[in-house]
């Protein structure tokens, strides 16, 4: 019987040597079948605006466009959120910049890119809240507060030796993965749907994809080649450009390739959260942290998404490697 030892050695990737010569196979470099279509997704110019109409006369006749998809095309769940609603597919109130309102198949991805810019559409146009601090002020958020008290801390910061207040920052961060948002679908026999997906998240997909079109999951069989990056950037947000994918081959009874344009993947998608932070905290002549407290606020986009979660670690972390006897958070997770 050989044994192995892996201590020590030097093993390199599985697939190392294809992604640094270029032989390796991403969701873009499946072979096509004949008469596929290609897609690309029309986006609010308004950052918070009821739609009041939209035109589509001009998408429809642009050369080489075969079908265009709306809200209307969707008969089940018009909606991506993975635990909660509140990311819809094509909205009918517009509440970012970059928010999909329909989708165009096309004989090539430059036609259809081209075919979207022909839209007319009227907004009325609403007031943003772009910042963490208008949130707070306007007590926008996308889920209840949450608050961990321990001790007192109040009185244990007042007792203190020495104290600080103030406030800072951290920044949000863009996913800027190898390969971008990519979706690829492919009608079968019986109204199945064998999607490829470059996603963190196949069978959510699944999931996500049979709940839009009130079919059985097992209608939908979803593949991931290769991610090309993620960082968690592809474990929901890839999820709308797949459903729209499925929905224009669905439509077109074609195999349709979604590839986004940089530009439109950064964005139509989220960011990792930006955070606010307001402090007041006691020690003392040692610097021992006798109390703390804290406001943690985050930026979390129009809806809960993976938001929840993000802002749970960040709270129930907080305290890092030290043991904190008197603590006082509060968590607010804001709707912008």
């Amino acid at each position: 019987m050989k044994k192995e030892i892996f201590i020590n050695e030097k093993r390199p990737h599985e697939s190392g040597i294809k992604h640094v010569s270029g032989r390796a196979y991403y969701t873009d470099d499946i072979p096509e079948p004949l008469e596929t279509l290609y897609g690309a997704i029309g986006w609010s110019k308004k950052a918070h605006a009821i739609i009041k109409k939209i035109n589509l006369d001009g998408v429809v006749k642009s050369a080489g466009v075969i079908a265009v998809v709306t809200g209307k095309d969707i008969v089940g769940r018009n909606d991506v959120g993975p635990v909660y609603d509140g990311d819809p597919i094509f909205p009918k109130k517009a509440e970012y910049y970059g928010q999909p309102l329909f989708a165009v198949a096309a004989k090539t991805t430059e036609l259809a890119r081209k075919a979207v810019l022909k839209a007319k559409i009227s907004y009325k146009t609403l007031k943003p809240i772009i910042t963490i601090q208008n949130a707070l002020k306007k007590k926008s958020f996308v889920l209840k507060e949450k608050i961990i008290k321990k001790g007192e801390a109040l009185k244990a910061i007042e007792n203190s030796v020495n104290r600080l207040k103030g406030n800072f920052t951290t920044g949000s961060q863009e996913h800027f993965a190898l390969e971008g948002q990519t979706a690829f679908v492919i009608p079968e026999e019986d109204n199945d749907f064998k999607v490829f997906s470059s996603t963190q998240h196949p069978s959510e997909t699944q999931q996500i994809i049979a709940k839009m079109l009130n079919q059985k999951s097992n209608t939908i069989t979803v593949e991931t080649r290769r991610i090309g990056g993620g960082f968690g950037g592809k474990e929901t947000q890839s999820f709308i450009f797949a459903a729209i994918c499925t929905l224009l081959a669905k439509k077109t009874k074609h195999p349709v390739k979604l590839r986004m344009d940089r530009d439109d993947d950064i964005i139509i998608t989220g960011k990792r959260h930006d955070f606010y932070s307001e402090y007041e905290v006691g020690f003392d002549e040692l610097g021992v942290i006798k109390g703390l407290k804290l406001k943690l606020a985050s930026r979390c986009g129009i809806s809960p998404d993976l938001s929840e979660a993000i802002n749970e670690r960040a709270l129930l972390h907080i305290d890092n490697a030290y043991y904190l006897e008197n603590v006082l958070v509060e968590n607010y997770l804001c709707k912008t």
